[in-house]
């Protein structure tokens, strides 16, 4: 004799309630998975390019003044300069105006990145270069990048803080915000399963 399968409509809405949830926290994984997987990979690393404030590598130039040219800026600007190779294909500029407001510029050769990489790096706010031997660098393609820093006790004096303590940058904006957004999905998705479920 075959047995008869008998569902409460309790039974039944907490099955379908089950359903849904499965369904809905498989969907938010999966859109994750596909949000995170889908943004631009570096293939090349950021060279450590350390910081003005304690400059490391060979010294390339130094002048203790004068005038010297800054990316983004059109006109020159006095004070001292000294460039650093800070790693094979990462150069740091240091200069120091006389007000001790001082501008570090991260110089990256990219003579063997693809253009894709290339554009992902100016999309992060870095300056594209076609020579470098304009700023008195290698006559290859560089990127380049500027941060402040107080280079004069002048500076720390007037009580002004150094943007050096700001998150560093390092190119990873991109997966910082997709993680941010997928954080934020799952929290929802969380309170919204909960609320279901009450």
């Amino acid at each position: 004799m075959a047995s008869i399968l008998w569902y409460s409509p309790k039974t039944l809405t907490q099955w379908s309630i089950s359903m849904l949830n499965q369904k809905l926290i498989v969907a938010i994984s999966l859109f994750t998975f596909l949000s995170v997987s889908a943004l631009p990979v570096h293939a090349e690393k950021l060279p450590n390019f350390g910081s003005c404030v304690n400059p490391q590598g060979k010294v390339i130039a130094s002048y203790e003044n004068g005038k010297h040219g800054i990316v983004g800026r059109k006109d020159l600007v006095s004070g001292s300069d000294a460039v650093y190779q800070s790693s094979e294909r990462g150069v740091t500029q240091c200069f120091c105006p006389e007000d001790g407001n001082g501008i570090q510029t991260n110089w990256f050769d990219v003579s063997k990145l693809t253009k894709a990489e290339i554009e992902t790096l100016k999309k992060d706010g870095w300056t594209y270069f076609a020579t470098g031997s304009d700023w008195g660098l290698k006559d290859v393609a560089y990127v380049a990048k500027n941060s402040d820093y107080a280079c004069k006790n002048t500076a720390q004096k007037k009580g002004e803080v150094s943007k050096v303590l700001s998150l560093a940058s390092t190119g990873e904006s991109v997966t910082i915000y997709a993680l941010i957004l997928s954080g934020a999905a799952f929290l929802i998705s969380g309170l919204v399963l909960r609320k279901v479920n009450s």
